[in-house]
């Protein structure tokens, strides 16, 4: 008569996934082992779960469809009284997300260095899940297994396809954070489409004056005064105006090249 062996899992398996990135989180909940013959009752046996996804439609390959690109987890005592968590990232070329098959294989830890073999397979799981991004938890059930599972972008990835790039950061290259879309939001003083350009003292002549940083504001040659807005007269004038740099324009009575010369007298 056939033993049923019933383990209880927490394991956490984040399959990273590139083009776009997003993370694939899985949590195996319960498990059970009803092959008696590969996994005794009087040892203390250990299992682990080889993990992969599939996306052809053909379910006659999905047996072969782990073969490269998976990921192992620890061996976990198959006691229910051992929860025990791990972690594993492994790289997808995912070109969009939709819906795939996720594999799921348990296997008995006798065999050398977690390395798979049918004789040893004590499980095997395939269903089809929703990549759809988000942050709450799906759940999948079979009658020996029961697992959660969601998908998220990878750290510093946004939007339903995980295609938005956006680090906030606060340099040469930019001063901004990110929103939860992804969407730069520049930091106070900057500006522009990758907020590297600083906001220049407010009323800062935008034709004659510029700034470097935030609040400054640099007169070009030829001008002056707090916002720029000055003409430097020619030099030498000591009676005269200009509206343009260089220029001396004599007040009235005065005259001569630099204005200095009365003429009232």
């Amino acid at each position: 008569m056939a033993q049923l062996l019933s383990t209880c899992f927490l394991v956490l398996i984040s399959v990273q996934l590139v083009k776009p990135f997003a993370v694939l989180e899985l949590k195996v909940n319960s498990f059970t082992n009803t092959s008696s013959s590969l996994c005794e009752q009087s040892k203390d046996c250990q299992v682990f779960f080889n993990v992969c996804l599939n996306y052809t439609q053909d379910v006659k390959s999905y047996r072969q469809a782990c073969s490269s690109d998976t990921g192992l987890t620890g061996p976990f005592s198959s006691d229910p009284s051992s929860i025990t968590t791990a972690q594993i990232h492994l790289p997808f070329n995912l070109k969009r997300l939709g819906t795939a098959t996720v594999i799921i294989k348990a296997w008995n830890e006798e065999s050398s260095n977690n390395q798979p073999t049918e004789n040893l397979e004590i499980g095997y799981f395939a269903t089809k899940i929703d990549l759809t991004t988000s942050q709450k938890w799906s759940v999948g059930e079979q009658s020996e297994l029961r697992f959660f599972y969601r998908v998220v972008c990878y750290e510093f990835y946004y939007g339903d396809d995980c295609s938005v790039f956006c680090r906030s950061r606060d340099d040469y290259f930019g001063h901004f954070t990110c929103d939860d879309a992804g969407k730069r939001n520049c930091l106070s003083g900057w500006q522009g489409e990758y907020c590297t350009e600083p906001i220049c003292l407010s009323g800062c002549s935008e034709e004659h004056g510029s700034c470097g940083v935030p609040g400054e504001c640099k007169c070009q040659y030829g001008w002056q005064g707090p916002l720029c807005e000055e003409c430097l007269p020619y030099p030498g004038c000591q009676h005269g105006t200009c509206k343009h740099p260089w220029q001396c324009m004599c007040e009235k009575g005065w005259g001569g090249l630099l204005c200095d010369k009365d003429l009232n007298v």
